[in-house]
């Protein structure tokens, strides 16, 4: 059994980031009375997951800039790799004229084009792909200054904002910001400007540094973080500030998956709590935002092979069996829970290995080791 289990904690391990999937959704939209699209950027094991798993949705503004959508992407990606921002759906929303969509008469405009369609059209349009209910907006310049404003429209749809670099009516906005948060206990502005030089983003640093100071060291309770960032420009502060304040923000998810902590050696400090409070233990640090982020095949896969190396059997089986339920498409889950059934329940055994075998064949014809895989599994079931 060890060299099988060697074998699969290698090919879980190699997981990583892998190809990710993409929807361009062309849509005639009521509040432009126009064609408009989004673009929605699935993560790798949404393809494996039940109805159940509800990711966050974070929507980038600013969609028709590649130089500035394609770092954030790549930003988005490389921190889920390293767990430091959780597996989520990524809308990249274009604009036709961005300047007329996201500038705002007035903080108080009840209404306009571009949050009718992100309110009351992208959630129709993202149902297919099961989103929770957290979502983040993110925008650069007038797109920032427009998230601002759409957070105060309507503070429901968006539990957290990044606004790069705002300037459009930041006085105005701010402190409405600030205010809002203090009685939304939940939600979190994230803003950031770059160095105050003329060359850098010094026309942004000038008007919103100031209204900054007024609103004190902790505005909002703390729901209202400001950084500036003295060596970024205006068009180099998202590549510099974003990766920071979106790990930031998601900090309580990245430090979560302490549940089973191991020493030197991989073996557990402490036993391990029964299955079902351990299963309940997992279900509480989940809460995020008011809501929930689901948990993750790495982390189910890490707290599994911890459990597992210290003979915590019945524990790892309960994991594997709660990230079946979560992700019945994922073949791995499948051949752990066999091996481990092997023993105590050789006809449940066989049931998982078959399904294993059956999900390679569907799900994975274009994996360059599914043979060796197959082989493994066959030699399990002999």
């Amino acid at each position: 059994m060890q060299r099988s289990i060697q074998f699969l904690l290698a090919i879980l391990g190699s997981s990583g980031i892998q190809a990710q999937h993409t929807d361009t959704l062309r849509f005639h939209s009521a509040a432009f009375d126009a064609e408009r699209e989004v673009v929605v950027h699935l993560p790798e094991f949404h393809r494996y997951a039940a109805p159940e798993v509800r990711m966050p949705v974070i929507i980038l503004l600013d969609g028709q800039h590649d130089w500035l959508v394609g770092p954030l992407l790549n930003d988005i990606r490389y921190l889920q790799y390293t767990h430091e921002v959780p597996q989520a759906i990524v809308v990249t929303v274009p604009h036709v004229d961005r300047v007329r969509e996201c500038a705002t008469d007035s903080v108080d405009q009840p209404s306009m084009p571009l949050l009718r369609m992100l309110t009351a059209e992208l959630p129709t349009l993202l149902a297919p792909y099961h989103p929770s209910d957290i979502q983040v907006l993110v925008g650069h310049s007038f797109s920032s200054s427009f998230a601002l404003y759409a957070y105060l429209q309507a503070p429901d749809a968006f539990n957290a904002v990044i606004a790069l670099s705002p300037l459009h009516q930041v006085k105005e906005a701010m402190p409405r910001v600030a205010e809002l948060l203090e009685v939304r206990p939940n939600d979190r502005v994230l803003v950031a400007v770059g160095g105050p030089q003329r060359l850098k983003d010094g026309g942004h640093a000038e008007r919103l540094a100031p209204v900054m100071e007024r609103l004190g060291k902790d505005p909002g309770h703390g729901r209202l973080l400001y950084r500036d960032y003295p060596s970024a420009g205006h068009t180099s502060l998202p590549v510099i500030a974003f990766p920071e304040l979106l790990s930031t923000l998601f900090l309580p998810f990245s430090v979560r998956d302490s549940l089973v902590p191991v020493n030197d050696e991989y073996k557990l400090v402490t036993p391990a709590p029964p299955a079902q409070d351990l299963l309940r233990m997992a279900e509480a640090s989940n809460r995020f935002l008011g809501g929930s982020l689901p948990w993750e095949v790495a982390e189910i896969n890490g707290i599994a092979s911890r459990l597992w190396s210290s003979d915590e059997l019945e524990q790892t089986i309960a994991v594997y069996r709660k990230g079946i339920e979560l992700y019945p498409k994922l073949y791995e889950f499948h051949w752990a829970l066999g091996e481990l059934l092997l023993e105590t329940d050789p006809q449940r055994a066989h049931a998982s290995l078959r399904t294993a075998l059956e999900l390679l064949d569907t799900e994975e014809r274009e994996l360059p080791e599914r043979m060796e895989i197959r082989g493994e599994i066959e030699g399990l079931m002999r």
